[in-house]
């Protein structure tokens, strides 16, 4: 983690949101859901993403954290989707773009997000405003999700309960979110 976020974020910072995030993963371990290693460790990487988050002082580590935040959050949510034996090698290719798209709009869309000085909002506004149209043009689920939790800082609990629905189905949401708009960008460039 120290490397991802550019040596900008103390070790020791992020060893006490580890430990946070530690103690929530033994709290709320479920082994239907995940194996041990698989769970503890995304929990303390999210804990420590989410500690930086919270601290004012590590600003410029803030757009880093909430793209790769984003960017984790999508693997997740594809690393449900089976693999089509039947595929041909072009259907490989195609989802293999469309994956790379979709990381590329979470990665944008977690910098977008965490931009906090003049010249990051600046430099991010074209990138920005493109963001902006395809979130609008998202279904009322979804970008409600994409703009609550991403520009409103508030957590995917929260917002799935406000929702009335899981957290595992929000995290569908997101993904399915995120391909959207990878997809309206990928279009707007093409």
């Amino acid at each position: 983690m120290v490397r991802r976020l550019g040596h900008v974020v103390p070790i020791e910072d992020m060893r006490a949101s580890a430990q946070e995030g530690l103690l929530e993963a033994a709290r709320t371990f479920d082994p239907a859901r995940a194996s041990l290693p698989t769970y503890v460790a995304r929990k303390v990487r999210w804990a420590i993403l989410d500690g930086i988050k919270r601290e004012r002082r590590f600003r410029r580590a803030l757009a880093r954290a909430t793209a790769l935040l984003c960017a984790e959050r999508l693997s997740i949510g594809l690393a449900s989707t089976s693999d089509d034996a039947g595929f041909s090698e072009d259907d490989h290719v195609s989802a293999l773009d469309r994956l790379l798209e979709a990381h590329a709009v979470a990665l944008a869309l977690g910098l977008v997000s965490g931009a906090s000085t003049p010249e990051e909002h600046i430099s991010r506004a074209e990138m920005a405003h493109a963001l902006r149209r395809a979130i609008d043009a998202l279904p009322e689920r979804e970008r409600k999700l994409v703009e609550r939790h991403y520009f409103q800082g508030e957590d995917f609990d929260e917002i799935a309960a406000d929702l009335g629905i899981s957290k595992s189905w929000a995290s569908r949401l997101h993904t399915q979110a995120i391909q959207l708009l990878a997809t309206a960008i990928a279009a707007r460039t093409r």
